[in-house]
């Protein structure tokens, strides 16, 4: 199925081929989201001529292709294996699947709303105009709420279905927050101070988050790690957050010095 509404791919485009026929010249390749056929020529398929062709690619194999010329007038499309980058590689993979998925879901939508399933199409190709991956918006709907489709131009019932289909088919990864606690005390019970101090940090924490899970444990004083775990990442924020308010009220209670920072994740 053609995914794109564009009719060919834009030189220097990363496309998505499937390898359909090895010859001594080349590939023929099957552009999945074009419905179009291109070529990809040996030399730019094999790295070094000690190589074959087929110790590159085979028959069946789908994969991820860099546009190198177009002629739509002859419908002449020629792309390249080696030109791609490996980080470029796994970014259109993640996109092309997410494409595919999202417009699952949309078929599912429309199909509810007893519309066409050429509508999904339609669909899925503005929520790529808003947001580059149209997945973003399933996602988004559970990370941040519904509130996101409000200035989409959308029928509300479409909305609604993207909402529900969100709500039940996405799940997404848990966010975590790491930071280290530095905790000081000059008194004789010190240790005794930070241990109480901290316990009572990460009891506040979880009565107050129950949705955040919160753990703290000892690198090696004065120095204490805390993660924090959670579904929403606006919880999980906002938690962290106030560890450092909670801090500055410890350290009066318990006559400590205490100051934490964020781990780069």
């Amino acid at each position: 199925m053609k995914l794109v509404k564009k009719d060919f791919p834009d030189v220097g485009e990363l496309v998505i081929g499937t390898v359909k026929k090895l010859a001594e010249h080349g590939a023929y390749v099957y552009l999945d989201e074009y419905d179009l056929e291109a070529f990809a020529p040996t030399q730019e398929i094999i790295q070094s001529w000690f190589h074959s062709i087929r110790d590159y690619v085979k028959e069946g194999n789908k994969t991820v292709f860099k546009v190198i010329s177009v002629n739509p007038r002859m419908r002449v499309v020629e792309v390249s294996l080696k030109r791609v980058r490996v980080d470029e590689k796994e970014k259109k993979l993640l996109l092309y699947r997410h494409r595919v998925r999202t417009l699952k879901l949309l078929e599912i939508a429309v199909k509810r709303l007893n519309k066409p399933p050429e509508e999904a199409l339609k669909v899925l190709w503005y929520l790529e105009e808003q947001f580059g991956d149209p997945f973003k918006v399933f996602e988004d709907v559970v990370k941040i709420g519904p509130h996101v489709l409000d200035d989409l131009e959308l029928d509300p019932k479409l909305k609604e279905a993207i909402i529900e289909l969100a709500t039940q088919q996405i799940t997404l990864p848990p966010t975590k927050i790491s930071g280290i606690i530095k905790a000081v005390s000059v008194d004789g019970d010190g240790v005794e101070k930070i241990k109480a101090a901290l316990e009572e940090l990460a009891k506040t924490l979880q009565e107050k988050y129950p949705q955040v899970s919160t753990k703290i444990y000892v690198i090696g004083p004065p120095r204490y790690r805390i993660d924090m775990v959670g579904q929403a990442p606006k919880q999980v924020e906002s938690a962290f957050t106030e560890v450092g308010n909670m801090l500055q009220t410890l350290q009066k209670k318990y006559k400590i010095i205490a100051t934490i920072q964020r781990l780069e994740q």
